[in-house]
């Protein structure tokens, strides 16, 4: 029986199935296996599936269990194997042309764990390889691997600006042939975690090793099961389960040299511990031997209140998620990183300003008065100073990769920074080109504007109107040593074009911004975002 735990449940039970089925001890394990082949016919095998099957052909062989697709189940871990090895030659060569252009890389996940013990490329298959490299080497280091020939899938990558990669893009999937994805490459190691020091930690913390007789740097044991741990939320079935067994792979082959007390530092430091907390009860739910006594409830009491209502939330799938949602998403996010520290009785007294400075941050995603939050979403971008790098446009907030001919903004809320020449002036024409998201059916879309002066430009944009639409509005100038000039954003009647049938584009869909003038001068046009 698996020991009780303070935590709710995160995997659901077919999810809980495979993992039991691929890692269980004894009857445990038997009993999943066979629940799994009565549930499921093998033609129906998803990437779970597909991706433990060497774990589940083992639990049945333990069990002597043999039926009409074992041989197709064999099949299937023999080119396991083999994608494995064969994808190797790639992350050498993308580490071969980091390193002719002075780029260090990391290699992370699993990855790493195949370079600690070469058995478990046998044993389960990896999407991709993940490299990781500094942020400040990101844009260097796509141009590099474009330069080996390795192309991107799904980003045009080469029409990149420097402060895309300051924004919610974390990694670019590159390969040399195909579709299918050889290299993530990472400039933050975790999506949700913007902060370099973490990447610094782990670089200085590296271990060489060796991925098929090729010398590869890695991350420390505390550092590589803390990437695992704090990677997943509840409503990422599939990725709770990969990294559970990342884990479990983990703590089988090193687990007496894990250093728990820097493990437990790490995810503390950097606002991880929820996250820790939920992936190690998977684990230590099945295999208790595995996880030190107490340490779940330990990083679980180490999160502030509110913990169990973020986690309830979070095990919503995104796309199901309401605007209320949303917004408690965004507060619990703000509010845990008020807190550099575990949460303690003496942080009660810090609570309601903490809370107070959460609701200031998530309150784009708040769901009423719009208007005013449309104003203090340009006040916040217009107080911030951000890491703008080269005179590019910032589309940093509320918008998607660039494309050809532009950007879509795929939230309600968006922001245009530009910076500009210093100047005694206190405000700006601006100019947007911008094409509305118009499916059939609908003859008109609605949005705001606000340029920091003045009251907020309700505007309507049809099929009638000439396209690109033209918007034009004031825009006061601020800052000091670095002055630009903020514009935000409001779309009224966003679309995902998944959810009418128009496309399998699971964006939420507002305004196509063509191009930005500043007095009548072009500073962002599609010709322009080309390097």
């Amino acid at each position: 029986m698996a020991p009780t735990s303070i935590l709710p449940a995160v995997l659901n039970p077919r999810f809980l199935m495979l993992f039991q089925a691929a890692l269980g001890e004894g009857q445990t394990a038997i009993d999943a296996y066979q629940a799994w082949r009565a549930s499921e016919p093998l033609d129906a095998a998803d990437e779970v599936v597909y991706r433990t099957m060497p774990l589940l052909v083992a639990t049945a062989d333990r069990a002597g269990i043999v039926d009409a697709d074992t041989s197709r189940m064999r099949g299937v871990v023999k080119h396991v194997w083999l994608s494995n090895a064969t994808r190797v030659r790639d992350v050498v060569e993308a580490c071969a042309a980091l390193k002719a252009v002075g780029i260090a890389a990391l290699l992370i996940k699993g990855g790493a764990l195949f370079a600690r013990d070469a058995s478990y490329m046998a044993k389960r298959m990896t999407g991709d390889y993940d490299l990781l490299v500094h942020r400040v080497d990101a844009p260097r280091a796509i141009e590099a691997l474009r330069q080996a020939s390795f192309r991107s899938h799904g980003m045009r990558v080469e029409l990149f600006s420097e402060s895309d990669f300051d924004r919610d893009i974390h990694a670019v999937a590159m390969s040399r042939a195909g579709l299918n994805r050889a290299i993530d490459l990472h400039w933050r190691a975790l999506f949700w975690l913007d902060d370099e020091s973490f990447t610094q930690e782990l670089f200085r913390t590296a271990e060489p090793a060796s991925l098929l007789t090729h010398e590869v740097l890695i991350p420390g044991l505390a550092e590589h099961l803390a990437i695992a741990a704090m990677r997943p939320e509840p409503a990422d079935q599939k990725e709770m389960v990969f990294r559970a067994i990342e884990v479990v792979h983990v703590l089988e082959s090193a687990a007496t040299k894990v250093d728990w007390d820097r493990f437990r530092a790490i995810v503390t430091r950097y606002n991880g511990s929820l996250f820790a907390a939920q992936l190690l009860d998977v684990v230590a739910r099945e295999m208790p031997k595995l996880v030190p006594e107490g340490l779940v409830e330990q990083l679980w009491r180490y999160a502030p209140p509110g913990k169990s209502a973020e986690i309830a939330v979070r095990a919503v799938p995104r796309a199901q998620r309401t605007e209320w949602q949303q917004f408690r998403i965004a507060f619990f996010t703000a509010l845990r990183a008020q807190f550099k520290v575990p949460f303690r009785r003496v942080d009660w007294l810090r609570l309601p300003t903490a809370a107070v400075a959460a609701f200031d941050a998530s309150i784009v995603h708040f769901p009423l008065f719009r208007n005013a939050i449309l104003k203090r979403v340009w006040q916040q971008a217009a107080g911030a100073t951000h890491p703008l790098r080269g005179k590019d446009v910032w589309f940093g907030q509320g918008f998607s990769i660039p494309e050809d001919e532009g950007r879509w903004t795929d939230h309600q809320f968006a922001v245009i920074e530009v910076p500009i020449e210093t100047t005694a002036q206190a405000l700006a024409a601006v100019e947007l080109a911008v094409v509305p998201f118009l499916p059939p059916g609908a003859d008109s879309f609605r949005f705001a504007a606000y340029g920091g002066t003045g009251e907020v430009s309700r505007v309507t944009a049809g099929r009638s109107d000439p396209m690109p639409f033209k918007l034009a509005l004031k825009a006061a100038i601020v800052g000091q040593d670095r002055q630009k000039i903020v514009v935000s954003l409001r779309m009224l009647d966003t679309k995902r074009p998944r959810d009418i049938g128009h496309s399998i584009d699971y964006r939420l869909l507002g305004l196509f911004v063509k191009s930005v003038s500043i007095d009548g001068v072009p500073v962002f046009t599609p010709e322009g975002a080309a390097p």
